[in-house]
């Protein structure tokens, strides 16, 4: 049975795409089957460069103009990572029996499901909500990204999904320094998650445009992303925050 991890944020260039895509690579790793399916826009297949290979998409499944698997690109290596891309238009909004459904199909098949929604579509999350176990949110250390995740939060609580947790990202060196918020803990209830990692600004990680393509992360980010890989599976791991 496969855990379905609803992954959202606020504006776009928070870096929801980018933790899900190595994340996800994270866990693979690990010998995990992984889906990222894509609920509101598309975007992972240029991260993964695989732009150019996706003939099907979530919207040709469901119009049963190809099989469900048809849909579904292989990416990273050994087989182990999947991405179900969103339409290019984005008209299609499935309910939550749709999205039922497609959990049915793909819930054998699969470890682990992350659904990528953006937190300002609330049709869309409402819907995904109904299927999440638990949801990750992501936001960047200030005031305008902690009011919109604080919102996601009450709105994915009130769905029933009962562990929310909060994934810091793009933290500056000079976070002590600037003080753009008050502190870590500020945010964490500000936004009412618990707190499951913290990632620090990565200039390589900040302006990637293709996992797995030349891509050198720091050591450090590495490890960051590894630790994460354990917490969602339910291994006690300290955070590590520089």
């Amino acid at each position: 049975m496969a855990q379905v991890v609803l992954v959202s944020g606020g504006r776009g260039g928070v870096g929801k795409s980018t933790i899900c895509a190595f994340l996800g690579e994270a866990l693979a790793g690990h010998g995990k089957t992984v889906l990222l399916w894509e609920g509101s826009h598309r975007s992972l297949d240029v991260l993964f460069g695989m732009s150019d290979g996706v003939l099907f998409d979530l919207s040709d499944a469901v119009a049963q103009r190809c099989e469900l698997t048809d849909a579904m690109l292989c990416v990273g290596a050994g087989g182990r990572l999947r991405l179900l891309c969103a339409p290019l238009e984005e008209d299609f909004l499935p309910d939550s029996e749709l999205c039922g459904e497609l959990l049915s199909a793909l819930d054998p098949h699969f470890d682990y499901i992350f659904i990528e929604v953006d937190g300002q579509d609330s049709s869309r999350l409402a819907a995904y909500a109904t299927i999440a176990d638990r949801a990750i949110l992501v936001s960047t250390a200030d005031r305008v990204s902690a009011r919109v995740c604080r919102c996601i939060s009450d709105m994915l609580a009130a769905q029933g999904v009962g562990d929310i947790r909060l994934c810091v990202n793009m933290l500056s060196n000079d976070f002590v320094r600037l003080r753009p918020i008050p502190d870590l803990d500020w945010l964490i209830d500000s936004i009412c998650a618990q707190l499951i990692c913290v990632i620090p600004f990565d200039r390589t990680l900040a302006s990637v445009t293709a996992v797995g393509h030349a891509i050198s992360l720091s050591n450090l980010s590495k490890m960051i992303f590894d630790n994460f890989a354990q917490r969602i599976m339910g291994n006690y791991i300290d955070l590590l925050v520089q």
